[in-house]
């Protein structure tokens, strides 16, 4: 039976069918910006579904937004944090994005009556300069599985510099960075290729071919639930301040001496992170977190058994903090 409610909606539809497909359309993709193509929403979930961050930002942004205050989404994507910050009314507010995400945020604004009092942008924001020349806030969700991996550092910092008045706030701007050992769940573990005994085939031959092999394969991303436990008591390795660092003043090399605490088999070593907005409020990406939907970068390693009277050794260099393939581990 033919709903009455679908037709409008069925007919742009069509409209939007009829309009990829024109010929003049067809002709002017390669001369218009990319912000008048149509595109469809595509959320990222898993830090929406996540309470404990989605919290720390209301908290925040309700303490350090206020009218009056020019603010800067980065990379706003679904547009949580715009959304949120629109509540406070600043004087503007700009949601930057260069990707389709953006075309999510607008649509929910406009859903809740508040696509009036916010200018999205799509364009990267390392090219966006805002009428205003500098901006009071800047909101954020640079943080990769691996902390550095979309940037966090060398873009906010950028932005830091060209556009945060002096005395402005980046939120969240303090992070610790943890590497630590973990136990897997049994059925979460994968071995090396060479480590599997399959019926008729031995693959161990190849681990002569390990330093040959693709840095990838040495990492692979990780959930809290597939974690048993951590081997020792979490102690950030790294912990800067994106309000004040210098991206050549942060470690490049660590190596860390730990006693074991709880006894099991080193599967690898788990990347996480925790980001603060001021000492009452943060939010920790951790495999102690039953309810972390974050992905997490394990980085792998032969699996050992040790025991509570051992002490670990773990040496870690990150060359290029933002380039995890050139990051190299070894323990003992």
């Amino acid at each position: 039976m033919l709903n009455l409610f679908d037709l409008p909606r069925q007919a742009l539809f069509d409209l939007q069918s009829r309009l990829r497909h024109h010929p003049l359309v067809n002709t002017l993709r390669h001369v218009l910006p990319d912000s008048l193509t149509l595109s469809s929403p595509a959320p990222h979930d898993p830090t929406l579904a996540d309470p404990e961050r989605v919290e720390a930002y209301r908290q925040a942004i309700g303490r350090y937004v206020r009218p009056g205050q020019v603010v800067m989404d980065v990379s706003t994507g679904a547009g949580l944090r715009t959304l949120l910050a629109a509540h406070r009314s600043p004087r503007k507010l700009y949601a930057v994005d260069p990707s389709r995400h953006l075309d999510t945020a607008r649509w929910v604004a406009r859903r809740h009556g508040l696509s009036e009092q916010i200018d999205f942008v799509r364009e990267h924001p390392q090219r966006f300069m805002p009428p205003d020349k500098k901006v009071d806030v800047l909101l954020h969700e640079q943080m990769g599985p691996a902390l550095f991996d979309r940037g966090l550092v060398s873009q906010l910092v950028e932005l830091r510099t060209r556009l945060l008045r002096p005395g402005g706030r980046i939120l969240p701007h303090r992070f610790e960075l943890f590497i630590e050992p973990v136990q897997l769940r049994d059925e979460a573990c994968l071995p090396f290729i060479w480590s599997q005994r399959l019926p008729s085939v031995d693959f161990s031959c190849l681990q002569t071919l390990r330093e040959a092999m693709s840095p990838s394969y040495f990492t692979r991303l990780i959930h809290s639930y597939e974690v048993s436990h951590l081997l020792c008591e979490p102690a950030p390795v790294l912990v800067f301040d994106l309000e004040t660092v210098r991206p050549g003043d942060l470690t490049r090399h660590f190596h860390v001496t730990r006693p074991i605490q709880h006894e099991g088999r080193l599967d690898g070593f788990c990347v996480f992170y925790r980001a603060a907005f001021d000492e009452d409020t943060s939010f920790a990406a951790s495999p102690q977190r039953p309810q972390n939907p974050t992905p997490m970068l394990l980085l792998r390693v032969d699996s050992r058994v040790f025991t509570r009277s051992q002490v670990l050794h773990f040496e870690l260099e990150m060359p290029e903090l933002e380039e995890v393939t050139s990051w190299r581990w070894h323990f003992a």
